[in-house]
Parts: structure tokens; C-alpha cells; sequence
């Protein structure tokens, strides 16, 4: 009976333990779930990707394609990229790197490439953020072997437009392109001799040569990547890769796009040769073009002219006009054009008073630039006028300016309380709230537990010590009893059995209740 009274209450709580345990696992799961999907969706989110298009291709040996190298930005807001390609240059090499159509108008890395070692850099950046897949740069490629070219990202960067340049870079898609075998010009066959006759010498004829004209050269520079910008610089070198039944080369610069150069003896390389280096010597400013021509036993090919762009002179010195406002509270405004006769004005910085420059199109500069912001004084103004090659040209003046403008208080936006509450702020906020109410929750069932356990021990205390009262008088009542029965002079057989048992049955029943007690005690330890 007394097993059975003091079991239920551990067993209690017990349960209550295992049920806090299950609180706390769950949970957590909860809110480990929930957070990992929160950043998943982030990252995803903010996940760009490079790409070439075309990514595969089947082409013949000695064949050019373009492949263009996409940005694609998978959502996020990003304005500059950098990257380092890899090629194997036993099966592929690299013609020109063009800038044509990028998106891109800043360059930190001017875009190169090596045959040597297989690879193509470039670092760009665009003033407006994109969203959208867009063209970075087209690389033409020439096939040398029969294989399997592959093109793959080694380093690569993409940054978003978030004030902090993230960099939310993720897959580098390759490409890999099959090149096979192409057509081979078939041998000139050596006809067998046979006697002539005096009318064969008179004909004269000739033998039948079979095959084709080698194709056009396909001419491409480290230093002049792109045919349709403007170049500074006169120095360079100018490759291409020989046909194996080629002979001779015609190599020229020419002022004429459709300039023949086997035309002119001078202009004829025998034995042939895979590069042109120009220099200030062989080149001038203004548009040239560089004439490849190449020869085999059937004879000449089609020309290729390379255009080649060239301006080292600066634009020509300039004025800057400052033209008087209408009423006293009016700026002055600005005109100033200058002239550069070879690639034309492609830009203007207009610096005022040392401060940031300010860019200027050609077309603006002609219309006016109408000053404003500006207190009372005299303030020089700089104006640098850049041409299509980089070359610059210098020019300033002082301007006094009495508009009687003054400069408002500056008043720190210091934002607005319900700024504070954006989705991700918000969000971060539910998950602190959850994990207060977890460790609030925690705290009680814990208190509570507490606080049953600390009765239980002060019932087990009560019932030891009533046990022991109830025992005591009871041990003592029936130890009188037996001292009188065994006073007897006589006793039976059956009445000294029932002492002895009742002696036993006592001892034994004091073990127990201990044992229960100390039990009870040891779990509330």
C-alpha cells in the first residue's frame, strides 16, 4: 500500500520533464528552419551568373565564331564585373576582344588576352545599375585543331549596386565548343612528261592546278582590340595564324578599305609571316587600314583590312565663354567648344573651385552650361576636353559670380521612426520575439517544475516522519504484547510461532518503508 501511494507524484514528474525537453527540441527546430529559409531566400536572391552564349557549337578546323559573354544578375541590382577566362590554346585561339555593344562604359581592367597561355581578363563597370541579362564583351575565336575547346571562368566577381560593392558572384556557366576536321585543298598533281611535238611547243600550255584560294586573314591585336575605337598609342603588333599550303603573305598600311597589297611588289613577305609590328615610322593619325593577303599554289586570296584608328595630336586649344544672366539673381552661363580634327570631342570635364568634376557632353557645351549653387565671389573654372583616343586639352577662367545666392542650413535627415520597419528588420524582430517568448516560456515551466518538486520533497518529509510516529507506536504496542505473551510459563508450540513471525513480519515491514523513503529522497536529489 505504501509502494502504491508515494510512486504516482515522481512519475509525475518525470512526465513534465519529458514534456519540457520536447518544448525546447521543437522549438529550436522551429526557429533553425525558419532562419535557414530566411537566408536561402537571400542568397538566392541576391545569386549572378556569367555565362557565354553560344555555350556549344560544332565547328571546322581553321573556322572563326564570336562567342559573347554575358552578365546575368538573377534579380539583384549590379553595376560592375570582373572576371579571368581560361581557353586551351591547342585547339583554340583568340582573334579580337571587341567592347562593341557592352553594357559596360568604364573599363578598370582593360579587356586582353594571351594565346600563350590560354586566357582573357577584363574589369568593367556601368554608372546605371542592371537587372537584365546583359553583354559584357565578344570575343572572336579562330579553331587550330581538331578537339574540344573548352572556355571556363577561373576567377570572377560580379558587385551590386547596394552601396557596399556585395559581391553576389555565384556560377560561372562554361562552354565547350567540338572542332572537326575541314575540307583539305586537294595536291596539285605533277603531270607525267611525254614527248612534244613542235605543235605542243608552239601552244604552249600549261598545268592544271586544283584546289581552292586560301580564305581571308583573320587579323587581330593585344594592344588595338577593337577596330572601331579610337587608339593613342602607335605602337603594336598585328597577328594572324598561317594556313599550312600558304606561301607567301602581302602585308600593307593603306588609307584605301578596299586596298589590294600583292598590287604593290614591296608589300610581298616571302617566306610568310604570322605578325606586322607598326610603329610611328610605318603608321600616321587618321583611319588607316592594315591589308593581309594570303597566297597558296592556286594563288591569291580575299583581302582583309583591318581598320586602325589612330590620334596622338590633343584636341585644339579653346576658349570658355562666360556669358552675364539677364537680371542681377541670375548665374552666368557657359559655352566653350573645342576642336580636335582627327576622332572628335567625346567628353568635358568642368571642374568649379576644386570641386568634383562635373561631365559635360559635346552637345551641352555648345548650348550652354548654366552655373548655379553658387555664393558670391569669383570662382576659376576648369574645363578639360577629352577626344575619342584619351588625348586632352586644358582650359579656364574666372568667373564672378553676383547671384546673391546663400547656401541653405544643412538639415540632417536623420530618417523617420517607421523607417526603422523594413521587411528584413521586421523579420529579424519576429525571430527575437520567438526566442523571448521561447526563453520566457522556458523560464516558467522551469519555475514551475521547481516549485512542484520542492511539495513533493516537503510531502516525502511529512509522510517519513508520520511513518516513523505511526511505526514507532505500533513497533512498540506489539513488542509489549509479545514481552507479555512470553511472560508465560507455558507456552504452545502454535504461540511461540506467531511471536517469532510477528517479530519477523515487523523487521521486514520497517525495511521496506525505509527502502520506499530513501527511494523517493534519491530521486528528489
Amino acid at each position: 500500500m505504501d509502494e502504491v501511494s508515494l510512486s504516482p507524484k515522481p512519475d509525475k514528474f518525470y512526465s513534465s520533464m519529458l514534456h519540457l525537453q520536447k518544448s525546447i527540441v521543437h522549438s529550436l527546430l522551429v526557429t533553425l528552419i525558419a532562419s535557414g529559409l530566411f537566408l536561402l531566400f537571400a542568397l538566392q536572391a541576391l545569386a549572378a551568373d556569367l555565362t557565354l552564349s553560344p555555350s556549344t557549337g560544332s565547328y571546322n578546323s581553321g573556322q572563326t565564331f564570336n562567342a559573347t559573354i554575358r552578365a546575368v544578375p538573377g534579380g539583384s541590382n549590379v553595376n560592375a564585373v570582373e572576371a579571368k577566362l581560361s581557353f586551351d590554346p591547342s585547339v583554340l585561339s583568340v582573334v579580337s576582344v571587341s567592347k562593341t555593344g557592352s553594357v559596360f562604359s568604364l573599363w578598370t581592367t582593360e579587356p586582353t588576352f594571351s594565346n600563350t597561355a590560354g586566357t582573357i581578363e577584363f574589369g568593367g563597370g556601368s554608372p546605371s545599375p542592371f537587372t537584365t541579362t546583359s553583354n559584357i564583351l565578344t570575343v572572336t575565336f579562330r579553331t587550330i585543331a581538331v578537339g574540344n575547346g573548352t572556355v571556363s571562368f577561373d576567377e570572377a566577381s560580379v558587385l551590386a549596386a547596394d552601396g557596399r560593392g556585395t559581391d553576389v558572384y555565384e556560377n560561372g556557366i562554361n562552354a565547350s565548343y567540338t572542332i572537326v576536321a575541314g575540307a583539305t585543298p586537294t595536291p596539285t598533281p605533277t603531270p607525267t612528261p611525254t614527248p612534244a611535238s613542235e605543235n605542243d611547243e608552239e601552244d604552249g600550255s600549261e598545268a592544271i592546278i586544283f584546289g581552292d584560294p586560301p580564305r581571308p586573314p583573320e587579323i587581330g591585336s593585344q594592344t588595338f582590340l577593337d577596330p572601331e575605337l579610337w587608339y593613342k598609342e602607335t605602337n603594336g603588333v598585328f597577328t594572324w595564324t598561317l594556313p599550312f599550303d600558304v606561301n607567301v603573305v602581302a602585308i600593307e598600311v593603306s588609307d584605301n578599305p578596299d586596298n589590294v597589297p600583292q598590287d604593290n611588289e614591296e608589300a610581298i613577305v616571302d617566306p610568310p609571316v604570322e605578325e606586322f609590328v607598326i610603329s610611328s615610322e610605318n603608321v600616321k593619325d587618321g583611319v588607316q587600314y592594315i591589308s593581309v593577303n594570303f597566297q597558296n599554289q592556286v594563288g591569291w586570296g580575299a583581302v582583309t583590312n583591318r581598320k586602325l584608328q589612330i590620334d596622338t595630336t590633343p584636341p585644339e586649344p579653346f576658349a570658355i565663354s562666360v556669358q552675364a544672366g539677364n537680371s542681377p539673381s541670375s548665374f552666368p552661363l557657359l559655352r566653350f567648344e573645342a576642336e580636335d580634327k582627327t576622332s572628335k570631342i567625346q567628353y568635358y570635364d568642368m571642374t568649379i573651385a576644386g570641386n568634383e568634376p562635373i561631365r559635360v557632353t559635346p552637345d551641352e557645351a555648345r548650348l550652354g552650361y548654366l552655373l548655379r549653387d553658387l555664393e558670391d565671389g569669383t570662382y576659376t573654372v576648369k574645363v578639360v576636353a577629352t577626344d575619342m583616343a584619351g588625348n586632352i586639352r586644358e582650359s579656364s577662367v574666372a568667373v564672378l559670380i553676383t547671384a546673391g545666392w546663400i547656401k541653405p542650413l544643412e538639415i540632417i535627415d536623420e530618417g523617420s521612426f517607421w523607417d526603422f520597419f523594413t521587411a528584413a528588420n521586421l523579420f529579424i524582430i519576429f525571430l527575437l520575439l520567438i526566442v523571448i517568448l521561447q526563453i520566457i516560456y522556458f523560464w516558467y515551466e522551469h519555475k514551475q517544475l521547481k516549485d512542484k518538486e520542492e511539495k513533493l520533497r516537503r510531502e516525502t518529509r511529512e509522510i517519513q516522519d508520520q511513518m516513523e510516529k505511526i511505526f514507532s507506536a505500533l513497533r512498540d504496542e506489539i513488542y509489549a504484547q509479545i514481552n507479555t505473551i512470553t511472560k508465560r510459563k507455558r507456552l504452545s508450540s502454535k504461540e511461540k510461532e506467531a511471536v517469532e513471525s510477528l517479530s519477523q513480519a515487523i523487521e521486514v515491514s520497517e525495511t521496506l518503508i525505509e527502502k520506499e523513503i530513501n527511494d523517493v529522497k534519491t530521486i528528489l536529489k
